[in-house]
């Protein structure tokens, strides 16, 4: 097991150029490639100058984000005969996003690549079904579908008799464009799990309600005579909400306005439509039954050029604009920001993560009537603009929260975690919920991490020592508890009465059901409840017979 050990390139204390390679006894496996968004020349990409010393002799891409795939031909450049493995939907997708990449850093006159590097990397890829074990390398490996992204996955690695598992970026939610997570049915333990940790510090509300008041919000300004903007990333963001709004203008929750897709997003709906065999069945029913496209039909119209976007913002007429970037980076979002923010009866509505550095994080951080620095119009630096516009986020986040991410980790009982892909707070947040007894590290960019099972018990991932509470059964008679919200920090806590004692986690195996609307429960395992419901009959025999003394 000395021979298995974690490095990361990038996106390990951050959300932004994840790179991650895997030192196994076989060779080496590297893990996405993938561009810092905001960055521009070498700051935009991880070290892979460490792979030097450690050349892989695999690769695989989770998915197609940019913050995962931006650098791939940087990588091919320097090794030109690696294999690439993903879904047959991220080698699709990929080819638009890196075309996407190759204009913009151009444009930015430090281009990360050449259009020859981007057709040579693309030439690369090698596209493998979920659930199929490639062992072609001598290490093997399987992808799982991991819900964040249409072909997103996470890989089950086998080295050396031992397992690791990497998460990529997971969702456990369904989506109109998306299925959730798929996970073992039973516990399936791992030597390691290496986590995205995105949320590691956030419980996000309920999906259903964001929806909703998303919608309210957006009938709200389209009936004041407003205009909405939407910045989205192009990639499955866009087109959920695409679905959305389509629902809600049919059921007649919104006005009937056009909705106008523009930059990245445009090329990816459209690449969206030619992938409906692989989009949920759900979706592939409804597009049959109705005879219509999925995606672009009723009022979306794709924004072909600068000319039409131009008629667009001149335009006093509703309408709602999904374009990207969804971070206000660059891209056609910081365009319609600049003209609509200023007026008080337009929207910007975020509806993903921001990262810290963003415009569209500062932007939710001002009070109304102040100012964010926005790309110029020029393409050349930032300007003020003022934002009296309303500014709201709602959560439609395609990425595991807290909660969702333990009870993941837990299906694994790994002896080892490794959590990246996550700021400071997240990542640190997330390994306070992670039992003591797991070895948790995190790690680093450039920080080589053994892989390596402590050996320390497994199964046990929320951390409640020191405190004592009573053991939760099915039988057991229910009690009442006062549960209470913590909107700053997005905590349930829970507080039980006085008339309870024992310890609530005590020695066993437990499993957690949650329940979504409803509750969630922690269940100790059968044979485990017995053994503490006879001792806990042994204690009241031996009270019982002091008493009768």
């Amino acid at each position: 097991m000395s021979d298995l050990h974690f490095l990361g390139l990038g996106g390990t204390d951050e959300v932004g150029a994840s790179s991650y390679l895997y030192r196994l006894a076989e060779g080496n496996l590297l893990i996405d490639a993938g561009a810092r968004p905001g960055s521009i020349g070498e700051a935009a990409l991880p070290q892979l100058g460490l792979l030097t010393d450690h050349p892989p002799a695999a690769m695989i891409l989770t998915h197609a984000h940019l913050d995962h795939v931006g650098a791939l031909p940087v990588v091919v450049r320097r090794f030109p005969k690696l294999n690439i493995y993903c879904t047959e939907a991220t080698a699709r997708i990929a080819t638009l996003v890196l075309g996407d990449t190759l204009k913009v850093t151009t444009m930015q006159g430090q281009p990360l690549f050449s259009e020859g590097e981007m057709k040579r990397t693309l030439e690369r890829l090698r596209p493998v079904p979920y659930f199929m074990r490639v062992s072609d390398h001598g290490f093997a490996f399987t992808l799982f579908p991991s819900g964040h992204l249409l072909g997103a996955a996470s890989v089950l690695i086998e080295s050396g008799g031992r397992a690791m598992f990497h998460t990529g970026d997971v969702s456990n939610i369904s989506t109109p464009v998306v299925d959730a997570a798929w996970l073992p049915a039973t516990v399936t333990p791992v030597d390691a799990v290496v986590s995205e940790s995105t949320y590691g510090d956030t419980l996000l509300p309920s999906r259903k309600e964001q929806v909703r008041a998303f919608v309210t919000a957006i009938g709200e300004t389209l009936r004041g005579g407003g205009r909405v903007l939407i910045p989205s990333f192009a990639l499955g963001r866009a087109q959920e909400i695409t679905q959305i709004l389509q629902t809600a203008m049919v059921s007649g929750l919104l006005p009937s306005v056009p909705i106008h897709l523009d930059g990245l997003t445009r090329g990816i709906t459209e690449a969206y439509e030619d992938m409906l065999p692989l989009l949920p069945e759900a979706l592939q029913n409804r597009s049959k039954v109705s005879k219509q496209q999925p995606f672009l039909t009723g009022t979306v119209n794709l924004v072909k050029d600068r000319r039409e976007r131009e008629g667009i913002l001149a335009s006093e007429r509703p309408a709602v604009v999904i374009a990207s970037s969804g971070m206000l980076h660059a891209g056609a979002s910081p365009q319609y920001a600049r003209a609509w923010l200023p007026h008080a009866e337009n929207a910007l509505f975020v509806v993903g993560y921001q990262d810290a550095e963003s415009p569209g994080r500062r932007l939710l951080e001002l009070q109304q009537g102040g100012e964010v620095m926005l790309p110029a119009a020029r393409g050349e630096g930032f300007e003020p603009v003022s934002a009296y516009s309303r500014v709201e986020r709602f959560y439609l986040s395609a990425h595991a929260d807290r909660g969702g991410l333990l009870g993941m980790i837990a299906r694994y009982q790994p002896g080892k975690v490794i959590l990246t892909h996550g700021e400071l707070r997240a990542r640190s947040n997330l390994a306070g919920y992670l039992n003591s007894k797991h070895d948790v590290g995190l790690p680093a960019a450039g920080e080589l991490v053994p892989l390596k099972d402590s050996g320390k018990r497994r199964g046990s991932f929320i951390n409640t020592a020191p405190r004592k509470l009573e053991a939760l059964k099915e039988r057991h008679a229910r009690t009442t508890v006062n549960v209470r919200y913590d909107p700053e920090t997005h905590e349930v806590r829970i507080a039980l009465p006085d008339t309870l004692d024992g310890t609530l986690f005590g020695e066993g195996d437990y499993t957690l059901e949650v329940l979504r609307g409803k509750t969630s429960r922690i269940k100790l395992r059968e044979h485990d409840a017995e053994a503490m419901e006879g001792h806990r009959q042994a204690e009241e025999d031996r009270t019982a017979e002091k008493t009768l003394a």
